[in-house]
Formats: C-alpha cells, sequence, structure tokens
C-alpha cells in the first residue's frame, strides 16, 4: 500500500516544464494541491490539460515574498495526509526515487519527520548536468551537508510544525523553531536516488515573463557542464505523450549558448571556488 502523500506545488510562468513536474510524481500522490501565482505564459493552460480528480487547481494571483509563505501555510492546512510532498515546477521525479520514497516512508517512524533527495541538475540543456563541486555551498541543504540535496517530503504531525522567513529562503520548522532540515541523522531519512532540476535551463519561453518572476534571477546559466553519459536515465515523464502545447523537453542549447558557456565557464567556476574559500560552511 502507498503511504498517503499531498502535493504542494505553487507556480508561476513554469510552462516548459509543469507537465512534466505535475505527471512524474501524479502515481503516488493522493491529492497535489497547485496554486498559481498570476502566470503570464502557457503555465494555466497547461496544468488544466490534466484531467485528474486528484489535483486541486487554483489562480491565486501575484504575490510577494511573504504572500507566497502564506500560500505554502494555507496547503499544510488543507493536508489531511500523513505527509506532503514539496514540488516546485521545474522538478521532475524519477521512477527509482518514487520506488524508493514510498519504501522509506513505509518503514519510518515516529521520530522521522522528513525526506531529504539530492537533485541532478540540468546545465544548457537535459544533456548536461552542472558539476556538484564538493566545495559549492547549496543554501538548501541540511546543516553540515555539501551537495544539492533539499528537503522535500514533510510528516504533517512533526511536533509543532510550522514555516518561517519568507520565500526563497522560508524554512520548515518544529515547535522550537528549528529548521527541520538541520536535525540530519536525528530526524531525517536520505534516498539514494535522485530527482532531476530544470532550475538552471529556461523555464518560460516567454521571456520577458520568465525575468518577472517573483526574486527569480535569470537561470538560464551559460555553462558546459558534464555530459550525461550514455547509461545515464531520464525521467519517465519525458517520454510520455504530453499536450500538443507542451514543450519538447530534448531540444539541444544552440550554437550561441554553447559559445557563450565556453567563454563563461572558467569565470563563474573561479567565482564560486572563491565564493566558498571566504564562506566555510
Amino acid at each position: 500500500m502507498i503511504p498517503k502523500i499531498t502535493v504542494h506545488c505553487i507556480v508561476k510562468n513554469e510552462e516548459k516544464w509543469i507537465w512534466y513536474a505535475i505527471e512524474s510524481i501524479r502515481n503516488i500522490a493522493q491529492e497535489i494541491l497547485i496554486y498559481d501565482t498570476g502566470s503570464t505564459d502557457k503555465t494555466v493552460e497547461i496544468i488544466k490539460t490534466f484531467r485528474d480528480k486528484k489535483i486541486k487547481f487554483e489562480e491565486k494571483g501575484s504575490v510577494d515574498s511573504k504572500g507566497l509563505v502564506s500560500l505554502r501555510r494555507q496547503q499544510l492546512k488543507r493536508t489531511k495526509t500523513e505527509w506532503f510532498l514539496i514540488l516546485d515546477g521545474d522538478e521532475i521525479w524519477s521512477e527509482s526515487a518514487k520506488k524508493e520514497l514510498v519504501q522509506k516512508l513505509k518503514t519510518a517512524n515516529s521520530e522521522d519527520w522528513g525526506v531529504v533527495i539530492r537533485a541532478w541538475n540540468f546545465i544548457g540543456d537535459v544533456y548536461h548536468l552542472h558539476p556538484e563541486s564538493a566545495l559549492y555551498h547549496w543554501p538548501y541543504a541540511p546543516k553540515d551537508y555539501i551537495g544539492w540535496a533539499n528537503l522535500r517530503i514533510i510528516k504533517t504531525s512533526t511536533p509543532g510544525l510550522n514555516i518561517t522567513g519568507n520565500y526563497p529562503l522560508e524554512a520548515y520548522c518544529d515547535s522550537e523553531f528549528t529548521p527541520i532540515q538541520n536535525y540530519g541523522l536525528k530526524h531525517l531519512i536520505f534516498l539514494n536516488n535522485r530527482y532531476y532540476h530544470t532550475t538552471y535551463l529556461v523555464r518560460s519561453t516567454n521571456r520577458k515573463a520568465d525575468k518577472t518572476v517573483l526574486n527569480r534571477l535569470y537561470k538560464n546559466k551559460q555553462e558546459l557542464g558534464t555530459s550525461v553519459g550514455k547509461n545515464f536515465i531520464y525521467p519517465q515523464a519525458f517520454f510520455k505523450k504530453a499536450p500538443s502545447i507542451v514543450d519538447n523537453p530534448w531540444r539541444k542549447r544552440s550554437a550561441l549558448e554553447l559559445a557563450a558557456s565556453i567563454v563563461q565557464t572558467p569565470i563563474k567556476e573561479t567565482r564560486r571556488r572563491i565564493f566558498n574559500l571566504y564562506n566555510p560552511r
């Protein structure tokens, strides 16, 4: 039996990947709560192509950083399942990660408050990955953890569960206002498998819309990355028949983008190394 999970999703101008994100998680969710915060591209139209009663979609209009966290609290209040999963519009789950998650939740105990999963971060296109440097500081990772890891599944019965801070650095906390992600192995389960993250790729074909998203720096980073390799396993959602308005995930970066990557990669890598040298974790 699949543990009952509610998906929390808040989006704005995510037309490039939102269909794949939702499709990737549908089969393990009991309910999917999706709030749109004022998209001006095809995001809303794409979400409405789903004919699934478990999806509860609402258009909330534009919000500021504090308002977005207020929407997260609304979703938390509406959640009746034992667990909820935070899904951004640029996160696509793998079959292996979902299978591992279900098995871990089946055997979780009362002291397990959350589940942490790492990400494959695409760069340039879906054929290249951003290197996960040991020196790289990822602000959403658990305390003392180096790497691209995120607290993505949380138990609703966590003592005093609440949300503090404003987007994009809000945190789910316990009754002591300690971020759950800071507890490490004491209260967290760590998955071995990963999900796929398109945060560094274009997320809307409407570039003006893409730049207006709350606190989203234009993340279409131009870096070379490393090749995924011939044995890389892509999410099953990429191979499913999507509505015609959904963009093809297999597009390769252009010659101009490749040229920009060749120039920018050594500059950005040097900048990261300097930042990490003077900001030890």
